[in-house]
């Protein structure tokens, strides 16, 4: 590995992919620790997406091993099945996302009509990154590449079928031991599909844009209308559902119409889709432009592969940074790393975090019914009433409910953001 861009290429690409996989195994952890996120379909589609991340990122994290000469044939088949059912099942996953983000926040589905299409927004993508990565290895298509197994032929500058029945060589017959006309399956499999789903994504986030843009006239101009006949406005403090069923606290100026408030909560799902659909423009952008230049005979710059190996490989890390921003922005910690190291705990050790909570709560519920004794025996002697004590002792009973409450603040913040259904 002489050639400097090719080991900032693989050392950029360990990093990446080790931090995505990182991410979406929280990811996935914050999914499946609540019953709620387990049957929510936006929740579902990023468990998906975070087990495809977590698939390519381990291929190619170990891709040294996969690929030879320490690796052979079969590691090779092997590396390419999981980048490409990875991968491919990835970017349409990508889509259903948004297509889902639109059809409840332009459209307003509820949760009842999103699930009798729940089957085709999960079993389409992965049906999709299935049947190619399956065609792939029946065709022998999942040979060495540039940094990975993937769809080339072997060796690579053999003449494929297809040029030789367009006459684009003077051979009769291909000279591919592997891998006859990859580049037809490239095309057909990975580039042509990511595309489209690039077209996809970026028209769902211009639609939302302008329906968010007519709603804030719409709700201005009723807003216009109902001041001439209000004096006075408040300060309202409006309730944003999260994940747990719990409510979060925002303060918006209001003259009591509910509009105002579901047009503050548009908008934060407004930026969470795009924020969604940015981060995969940048992932896959290095990739498809290295190709468009490939595409138009031009030599392809070097400094793009590692550029491109660095995104491709991050996914799963942009993914988290979207997905707990929300729980980020509340915590009241005084530093950063706080916050995070938070956030960390209650996803990748929440084994240890349900223990503390769980100490917490016994600890304080005794600490609590101790209190209430002494008390009870103390206004005894003082010759308090009955329903006094029992007043006291509904009231540490209400204190006792809340205890635990400051260890799962960050996990009750992943609020409508992620949960646009609620």
């Amino acid at each position: 590995m002489s050639d400097p861009y090719d080991l900032a290429r693989s050392i950029l690409q360990k990093i990446a992919c080790t931090l995505s996989a990182t991410g979406s195994l929280m990811i996935a952890s914050q999914v499946l620790q609540k019953k709620k996120n387990r049957v929510k379909l936006q929740q579902i589609i990023l468990l998906a997406i975070s087990i495809c991340d977590f698939l390519s990122s381990a291929a190619w994290i170990f891709t040294d091993f996969f690929m030879p000469p320490k690796g052979n044939q079969q590691s090779c088949d092997a590396q390419g099945f999981l980048l490409q059912f990875g991968n491919s099942s990835n970017m349409m996953l990508m889509v259903s996302l948004q297509v889902q983000y639109i059809l409840v926040i332009k459209y307003g589905w509820s949760d009842r009509k999103l699930d009798k299409l729940k089957p085709y927004f999960l079993s389409l993508p992965l049906g999709f990154g299935a049947l190619t990565a399956t065609v792939s290895l029946v065709l022998k298509l999942f040979n060495p590449a540039y940094w990975d197994c993937w769809l080339m032929p072997y060796p690579a500058d053999c003449t494929s079928t297809y040029e030789i029945k367009h006459g684009m060589s003077d051979l009769e017959e291909s000279n591919c031991v592997r891998g006859d006309n990859a580049f037809i399956f490239q095309w057909a499999f990975f580039f042509a599909p990511l595309w489209a789903a690039t077209v996809i994504c970026f028209v769902v986030m211009y639609k939302m844009t302008k329906s968010v843009e007519e709603a804030e006239k719409k709700t201005a101009r009723y807003s216009g209308k109902s001041n001439r006949n209000v004096q006075s406005k408040r300060r309202q403090s409006i309730q944003a559902i999260n994940s747990e069923g719990r409510l979060t606290l925002t303060e918006v100026e209001s003259t009591g119409q509910s509009g105002q408030i579901e047009l503050v909560l548009t908008k934060r799902v407004k930026l969470q889709c795009i924020m969604y659909a940015i981060e995969f423009f940048v992932v896959w952008g290095f990739k498809s432009i290295a190709r468009l230049i490939k595409l138009f005979g031009f030599t392809v710059p070097p400094v793009l592969f590692p550029l491109a190996a660095f995104f491709l490989g991050s996914q799963g890390l942009w993914n988290a940074l979207i997905y707990f921003r929300p729980k980020y922005s509340t915590l009241n910690e005084d530093h950063w790393w706080q916050k995070v190291w938070i956030i960390v705990r209650s996803s990748l050790f929440f084994c240890i975090e349900n223990n503390r909570r769980e100490r917490s709560t016994v600890g304080s519920s005794i600490a609590g019914s101790a209190r209430s004794s002494f008390g009870a025996i103390k206004r005894s002697f003082r010759g308090a009433t009955a329903s006094d004590n029992n007043n006291e002792i509904d009231d540490t009973a209400r204190r006792d409910e809340n205890v635990g409450d400051s260890w799962g603040k960050g996990d009750e913040a992943v609020d409508i953001e992620n949960n646009i259904n609620e």
